[in-house]
């Protein structure tokens, strides 16, 4: 009963935080999150470091893929250590990928691409699951469906991050294909203010866009809760493939509905990366060994043996050093004042 009521809220949690984010974030007043005052100028002004919403929203989905993959493979049995442990070991690779591909392909120093990261993800971590295995006797299987589950889910609140900052923006409507117009008529994304991605990078401020990164989010929310459902059903080697295959094909797709610069290419460097990690992390899923029966999942286990303040300290720690890396914007900038109110002394 506990796994059920578990799958309904974060259905419902999720769903409200996408509708609340695909309604809210691409209005200009949603892109800066705090400005921090650096250096003093010669005018009394000061210059500021801006800090947004972008790494607020990418640091809370990486840091809530943390929690459900600690929290599922701790349902199917394994120490908590195996979860930490993976996402340390990802993170110390995939962090520094995300700036590193987008530097590669799209010839940007401040630039990230998930896309990336994540593709480097999928390269080590069905090794890094057969390691752990051995090492901790935990089902790769497990560990493997635990990761793609939570990237799913972490990377449905990391692409509300691209509406705020108005990057990964699509196709403008009016350069779409009419099928492709027409369908996008109603239901279309304007994003508003000159420092919107969208705006310096491709002059789109205003404009009617393919909702790419909404679509994103809810595709990768679907194929999360599916997966999870199917996770804590027993069903493990269809929880690891219905999140793979559709955040993996969905990125190859959405590619064609883009418009920022994704490389010279008719078929860019992101859609090779997609249909091979896809084609990649099933062919493992589909000869990694069955999970014993028996094991099944109980999120009742999971939070007897968890320790709520080691694991929220960690999460806390892994928020900060995220928002730290991710929101720290390097494209904008900003000039600050200060002065005093005397009706208020």
């Amino acid at each position: 009963m506990l796994n059920f009521g578990f799958v309904v809220a974060l259905a419902a949690g999720l769903g409200l935080l996408l509708f609340w984010g695909i309604r809210t974030l691409p209005s200009e007043r949603w892109q800066m999150l705090a400005v921090v005052p650096i250096a003093k100028d010669s005018d009394s002004s000061w210059r500021g470091l801006n800090l947004t919403y972008y790494g607020l929203f990418s640091a809370t989905g990486i840091t809530f893929g943390i929690c459900i993959m600690v929290l599922l493979l701790a349902a199917s049995g394994a120490p908590v250590i195996v979860g930490i442990m993976l996402v340390l070991l990802i993170m110390v690779i995939c962090v520094p990928a995300s700036r590193l591909i987008a530097r590669i392909v799209e010839r940007k120093r401040n630039t990230f691409t998930i896309a990336g990261a994540a593709f480097v993800a999928a390269l080590i971590l069905p090794w890094l699951s057969v390691a752990l295995s051995w090492k901790f006797r935990v089902s790769p299987l497990q560990i493997l469906a635990a990761a793609g589950i939570s990237y799913a889910l972490g990377e449905s609140i990391g692409r509300l991050a691209c509406l705020s900052f108005g990057c990964c923006y699509g196709l403008p409507l009016r350069q779409a294909r009419p099928f492709i117009a027409r369908l996008f008529q109603r239901h279309n994304l304007v994003l508003h203010g000159a420092t919107k991605k969208a705006a310096y990078a491709s002059g789109l401020a205003g404009e009617r866009l393919v909702p790419v990164q909404a679509i994103s989010s809810s595709v990768f929310a679907i194929a999360g809760i599916v997966g999870c459902a199917l996770f804590l059903d027993g069903s493990f080697r269809l929880a690891a493939l219905v999140p793979c295959l559709a955040v993996w094909l969905w990125r190859a797709c959405s590619e064609w509905l883009r418009a920022d610069y994704r490389g010279q290419s008719r078929i860019s460097a992101y859609q090779v990366l997609s249909v091979f990690a896809a084609a990649y992390s099933t062919a493992f899923i589909a000869v990694l060994p069955s999970v014993p029966a028996g094991n099944h999942p109980s999120l009742q286990r999971a939070l007897v043996h968890m320790d709520p303040a080691a694991t929220l300290l960690i999460l806390q720690v892994a928020w900060l050093a995220l928002f730290l890396y991710y929101g720290r914007s390097r494209v904008t900038a900003s000039m600050v004042s200060f002065h005093v109110v005397p009706d208020n002394i």
